[in-house]
C-alpha cells in the first residue's frame, strides 16, 4: 500500500460526508435544548378521565360527535297543537290575523278552509279592523267525543279603538284517532262599540289614546296641558309609568264609552283600556279611566287622567 501524500492528508471530506456527520450532531443538540412541554405526550389509555379544568374535547369540523356506528340525536318535531281541543282553539285564536294565514289554515278542516277562502271576514276581520282580544271557557268534551263547541267573545279594533264586540261559536272536531281541528266558525251576535258622535274634543281624545296604545310618549306630550305634565313628572315614573302596561301584558285596545261637556270649555271622557297577555284569552271589559279635557284657545288638551 502506497503511503499518503501531504496533499491527500489535507484534502477535505466531500460535502455529502460532512453533512451526514454534522446533522446528527445538530439534531441531538436541538432535542436537548427543547422544553419539556414541547415534546409529544404519550398516548392516553382509553377510558382515562380528563384532567380537572380541561375543556371538553370538540369533534373535528364536519363531524357530529356521535359515537361511531350511531346517528346524532335529532331535535323532535313540534307538538301538534290539536292534541287537545283547548290547544287547537288557542292556536286558532292566536292565528286569526292576515299575517299568519298559513298557521290559521293548518288548524282548519278542509270544509273550514273552503269557507275561509270564500269569505275570510269572519276569521280575520275586514281591512283596517283586526282582532284585538278574546275570551272563552276552555272546551271540555266528554271522554271519547269527536266534536265539541266553544262560545267565544271577540274584541275588534280599528287603529287601536275597539269598534266591535262579537259573539261566536267555534266547532272543534276530530277523527277517532286524529288531532282536533276547527271545523266551523259562526258569528252569533255583534255590538257596535265605535263612538260616532262628533263631540268637541273627541279628536284629541282619540289621538291621545292611540299614543297610549303605541306607547308614543312624544306625541302624548303634545296633547296634555303643561300643568298636568308637571304634576305627572313629579311622580316617580312620570308619563312613561302612566303608559306602561302591567307586567307580562301589552296594550290591546281602548274603548271610548262617553264624552260629555263640562262647563263652557271642558269635557269629561269615560274610557276603558284593555291590556292582554299575548295569545291568551282574557277579560274584554278593560280598566276604567276618567279623562278631563280643557279647551285652550283653538285646541283641546287633556288636563287630567285618573
Amino acid at each position: 500500500m502506497r503511503p499518503m501524500t501531504i496533499a491527500q492528508r489535507q484534502r477535505p471530506f466531500p460535502a455529502s460526508r460532512r453533512r451526514s456527520r454534522i446533522y446528527p450532531l445538530f439534531f441531538g443538540i436541538l432535542v436537548g435544548l427543547a422544553p419539556a412541554g414541547a415534546q409529544t405526550p404519550p398516548p392516553v389509555p382509553p377510558g382515562t378521565p380528563a384532567a380537572p379544568g380541561a375543556p371538553p374535547s370538540q369533534p373535528p369540523p364536519g363531524e357530529t360527535g356521535a359515537p361511531e356506528g350511531q346517528q346524532a340525536e335529532l331535535v323532535p318535531p313540534a307538538t301538534d297543537p290539536g292534541e287537545t281541543p283547548s290547544g287547537a282553539l288557542a292556536f286558532f285564536m292566536a292565528s286569526r290575523d292576515y299575517r299568519t294565514i298559513r298557521e290559521l289554515k293548518s288548524i282548519l278542516t278542509p270544509q273550514a278552509k273552503a269557507a275561509y277562502d270564500h269569505d275570510s271576514v269572519n276569521y280575520n276581520g275586514r281591512k283596517g279592523v283586526r282582532l284585538a282580544a278574546w275570551d272563552y271557557r276552555e272546551p271540555a268534551p266528554k271522554p271519547g267525543a269527536t266534536s265539541v263547541s266553544a262560545a267565544i267573545k271577540t274584541l275588534w279594533e280599528d287603529q287601536g279603538e275597539a269598534v266591535e264586540q262579537r259573539s261566536e261559536t267555534a266547532r272543534l272536531q276530530r277523527d277517532p284517532t286524529g288531532p282536533w281541528r276547527v271545523g266551523a266558525l259562526t258569528k252569533t251576535g255583534s255590538e257596535n262599540l265605535r263612538m260616532k258622535d262628533a263631540v268637541p274634543g273627541v279628536t284629541t281624545l282619540r289621538m291621545l289614546l292611540r299614543a297610549w296604545r303605541q306607547r308614543d310618549l312624544a306625541t302624548a306630550r303634545t296633547l296634555f296641558t303643561d300643568s298636568f305634565l308637571k304634576k305627572v313628572e313629579a311622580k316617580g315614573d312620570g308619563l312613561a309609568g302612566l303608559f306602561t302596561p302591567p307586567e307580562g301584558k301589552r296594550h290591546a285596545a281602548f274603548r271610548i264609552q262617553s264624552l260629555d261637556p263640562s262647563g263652557a270649555n271642558g269635557a269629561v271622557a269615560k274610557v276603558s283600556l284593555v291590556d292582554i297577555v299575548s295569545g291568551r284569552p282574557g277579560p274584554l271589559d278593560g280598566a276604567p279611566r276618567t279623562l278631563t279635557l280643557l279647551k285652550k284657545g283653538s285646541r283641546w288638551l287633556v288636563d287630567d287622567w285618573r
